[in-house]
């Protein structure tokens, strides 16, 4: 275990601004402070653990403002400790002396971390974090000093939000170097006679089942590829999410920042990873000058478009389960009237794939049904276990893959460890793998992911702000089938002839023409 435990001390300074100052709140402040600092600060915290709580060590009035000191270690951080202080002042003043609170600032946040080794390059990367104003290393002790913070960085959690990146960084200093993920093999099937060795996409392209488009990792989908597509589609649906009890759902592709926000890890870990959407102003005026020049030159000048664009606003939807969450956010459930179980099949994926694109099987537009599942702890799993069995059926019996399950982790956890797979419970996520025979040997060949099957336990409850009516646990998962990556697997193992394809796909296959030209595709009848 290469984790290293650290401890974290903080110190700030507040300044909080009240609506007037009457006759008695001096006094009230003192029986306020004295009540944070024995009862509202150690709410949460671990008997024997207090000297880990924050506590307000020092404070003033000045005219209607008060002035305060306040330390923490890692229970109750001290910012997370201020907004208590706050709403108990709010309440207690309010009532009793008819005076509110106008404002809170943090002119001073001193953050101290032991125990860390960092070289130049990663304090380099700190100090250039958001709203890091100094950062110096003495011996062990990382030592931060913020940047003043208002009302609502506070309520943002910026400060702790900075201390978790900043914690990161530190552990990454001391993690081991991985050359590759190794995902522990949880169920295999049974090795499959191999029929056909060519990369689909090559042969693909020579039959002109599909045709490159000038966009990154983009194709254009022909009759007969397409109708193999509509045939895996129609089976996958009927037999995982409809067979299971899933409903269906039609969700936005276009998802504004705000959601993406709350979507765990995405913004954070993955900015690369998406397609931005910049939306256009309303005055037509603003494409004046592009619209000049594009007639005068036939040229699209870039340049022009981004004066006449507004910022980015959304992004396409790289998840396309993001609706769904959104649709619960502030919302209260009942455990009695779960689970929740539905699924999406409306449109496509866009990602940015920054490992690169490769025929048929990475791409950056990709067809996908996205299944949700919303329930108790117990629920999800089987639901999610359900799911997982239910797609290895249809790879196994129905369309007649290699495949293997793999424990794995959510890109969000990339960097832990898989830990404990002996019940399903402990397991974040199963990878459903089909093996490729192009790719070689099935024993060093990297096989194809095909679904992701996934547990969040509460961090999209909580990340969208969901409740439960009786503050009983909820949890969430869901599982992408890939469809895209599934054509590409069938194709790969049973190669373009339908003759040869297993007896469900062939039943509802639609044979199909290609559109030909003089020149495309290369195999002319």
């Amino acid at each position: 275990m290469w984790r290293v435990a650290r401890k974290v001390r903080m110190r700030l300074t507040a300044l909080i601004t009240l609506s007037g100052r009457v006759e008695g709140l001096e006094e009230a402040l003192k029986g306020l402070v004295e009540k944070a600092n024995s009862e509202v600060f150690l709410k949460g915290v671990p008997e024997g653990l207090e000297e880990e709580a924050a506590r307000i060590v020092s404070w003033r009035l000045e005219n209607s403002r008060v002035r305060l000191e306040m330390v923490s270690g890692s229970r109750v951080r001290a910012p997370s400790a201020l907004l208590r202080f706050r709403k108990l002042l709010a309440e207690n003043l309010g009532r009793n002396l008819r005076i509110g609170v106008r404002k809170l600032e943090v002119p001073s946040l001193t953050m101290e971390i032991s125990e860390v080794k960092l070289s130049p390059p990663a304090l380099e990367r700190i100090r250039g974090l958001e709203y890091v104003r100094e950062a110096e290393v003495e011996g062990s002790l990382l030592r931060l000093e913020t940047t003043p913070l208002g009302d609502s960085e506070l309520k943002r959690n910026a400060a702790d939000r900075l201390l978790n990146l900043a914690l990161k960084v530190a552990e990454e200093e001391v993690k081991p170097k991985v050359e590759r993920e190794v995902h522990p093999v949880v169920l295999q099937g049974p090795a499959k006679p191999v029929r056909f060795r060519e990369d689909p996409a090559r042969v693909a392209v020579e039959l002109g089942w599909v045709k490159e488009f000038p966009g990154r990792g983009q194709w254009i989908y022909t009759p007969p590829y397409t109708r193999l597509l509509e045939a895996l589609e129609a089976i996958l649906v009927e037999e995982i999410p409809e067979k299971l009890g899933f409903q269906p759902f039609m969700l936005p592709k276009l998802i504004p920042l705000e959601v993406m926000r709350k979507m765990p890890g995405y913004l954070e870990d993955i900015p690369e990873g998406m397609y931005y959407v910049c939306p256009p102003p309303r005055d037509p005026e603003a494409f004046s000058r592009f619209k000049e020049q594009l007639k005068i030159t036939g040229m699209v000048k870039r340049e022009l478009l981004r004066e006449a664009l507004k910022e980015p606003d959304y992004v396409l939807a790289p998840a396309q389960c993001e609706p769904f969450w959104q649709l619960f956010s502030h919302e209260t459930l009942r455990l009695e009237d779960l689970p929740y179980k539905f699924y999406d099949r409306s449109g496509w994926t866009y990602r940015w794939e920054g490992g690169g694109v490769e025929g048929l099987v990475r791409v950056q537009e990709f067809r996908r049904i996205e299944l949700t599942y919303f329930g108790s702890p117990e629920q999800v799993v089987e639901i999610r276990d359900q799911v997982r069995d239910a797609a290895i059926r249809v790879a196994d019996k129905i369309l007649d893959l290699e495949w293997r399950v793999v424990a794995a982790l959510p890109f969000y956890l990339r960097g832990g460890e898989v830990g404990d797979i002996s019940e399903s419970r402990n397991v974040a996520a199963y990878d459903l793998e089909i093996y490729l025979p192009y790719r070689g040997e099935r024993e060093t060949a990297e096989w194809l992911e095909v679904a992701g099957c996934f547990v969040h336990r509460d961090k999209f409850v909580r990340s969208f702000s969901i409740r439960e009516a009786k503050n009983r646990p909820l949890w969430t998962g869901c599982t992408g089938l890939g469809v895209t990556r599934w054509v590409a697997a069938f194709l790969a193992t049973h190669g373009f002839n339908p003759e040869d394809w297993p007896k469900p796909v062939k039943e509802r296959y639609r044979k199909a023409e290609v559109p030909r030209s003089l020149q495309w595709p290369k195999s002319q009848p």
